[in-house]
């Protein structure tokens, strides 16, 4: 009868264990996340390298080929126009100075002055750089137009060989998907091998050790790793799946409460009894049928659940001075109150200790 006197300690260092039972769980779980965070690390498929497998290697060269000379067509293209600024300006001086040289003219002739040797020289070598750069623009405009329809050119080409390439990219993504697929239940499979015997170990532990000092520490863990197998199972697989599982797992879960709860009324444990017997005395009713024990002062009395407290408030002075008597159950037969064996004092039969002398009844004989 030693485990009944079991001392619970005062609610703050209850509060206190229940913390850290707490704090334990979140740092278990945080504990499982890395290592399930590096079995997730392991390399899944690369997208390139299933897409070699499926494209026409010849179409992926010819691509790259009309790639760089795309990319060489506008590189010169903008050469050419920036060769165009610069004659741009080189024109728009050399107009200028003709105009410049046009207007001296006009006003020594105003004047009846002869031109200069130089000022004419100048004149036409304006004229000449003028027209030889608007020759140069049109020439380079020309090089730019046969430029961009090269460009037009590449690009359609282009659009045809990417159009080939896209057909063969939708096998290269099925594939892909299926590949991502596999990997991923691959992950998965190896996060549950991890996390599965641990739960296992937990559930057992819990079965067998859930009523020993060290039980809170078995709580904890079993909901870090119960919470952690549900992450996996909702990250890893379809959510039709997940509710599939899930929903088994809960039934599995309230079918096996729901066994040991009715083993536990069909085969009940002493503990269990015991808190069932405490409760019944304390609402003075029969441990086994719950029938009202009619006893002293209450023989006549009539109550309630509700009103027991009332009632047993109202009748215990009248209980102090009434005589004890032995007491069995109407109902179901059941010694509820006998004498001592070691006082002789009338105590209640279905407690392990007699309130007087405090001698404790043999277990078999409850």
């Amino acid at each position: 009868m030693n485990e009944l006197r079991r001392n619970k300690g005062p609610w703050k260092h209850r509060f206190i264990i229940g913390l850290f039972t707490v704090a334990l769980a979140a740092l278990a779980y945080w504990l499982l996340g890395f290592i399930l965070d590096d079995i997730g690390s392991v390399r899944g498929p690369y997208y390139p390298d299933v897409e070699k497998r499926f494209l026409d290697q010849a179409l992926v060269g010819q691509l790259a080929d009309v790639d760089k000379q795309i990319a060489d067509r506008r590189r010169n293209m903008q050469d050419q126009r920036e060769r165009q600024n610069i004659l741009r300006d080189s024109t728009d001086s050399s107009q200028r100075t003709m105009n410049q040289m046009l207007e001296f003219q006009r006003l020594n002739l105003e004047k009846g002055v002869k031109p200069l040797t130089e000022q004419q020289t100048a004149l036409a070598e304006s004229q000449n750089i003028f027209l030889a750069n608007q020759k140069r623009y049109q020439t380079l405009n020309e090089e730019i137009a046969r430029l961009n329809e090269e460009l037009r050119s590449l690009e359609e080409k282009k659009r045809t060989i990417e159009a080939s390439l896209e057909q063969q990219r939708g096998p290269a993504r099925e594939e892909f998907q299926k590949l991502s697929h596999k990997h991923a239940i691959k992950v998965a499979s190896l996060k549950l091998l991890v996390l599965i015997p641990l739960l296992l170990i937990a559930l057992y532990l819990f079965l067998k050790k859930r009523g020993s000092l060290y039980a809170p520490i078995i709580y904890a863990a079993g909901v870090a790793l119960a919470c952690r197998v549900l992450a996996v199972i909702h990250e890893h697989f379809p959510a039709r799946s997940f509710k599939y599982i899930l929903l088994v797992l809960l039934t599995a879960i309230v079918l096996r409460i729901l066994v040991y709860l009715l083993r536990m009324v069909a085969f009940p444990k002493r503990d269990w009894l015991l808190a069932q017997y405490k409760e019944a005395y304390a609402r003075f009713s029969c441990p086994v049928c719950d029938y009202p024990i009619r006893r002293g002062p209450l023989k006549y009395a009539f109550w309630t659940r509700r009103t027991v407290k009332k009632l047993a408030a109202v009748s215990e002075p009248a209980s102090a001075a009434a005589p004890e008597e032995t007491y069995t159950c109407p109902s179901c037969g059941t010694k509820v109150y006998e004498p001592c064996e070691a006082c002789r004092a009338v105590r209640a039969s279905l407690l392990p200790f007699c309130d007087k002398c405090g001698a404790e009844k043999p277990a078999a004989a409850s």
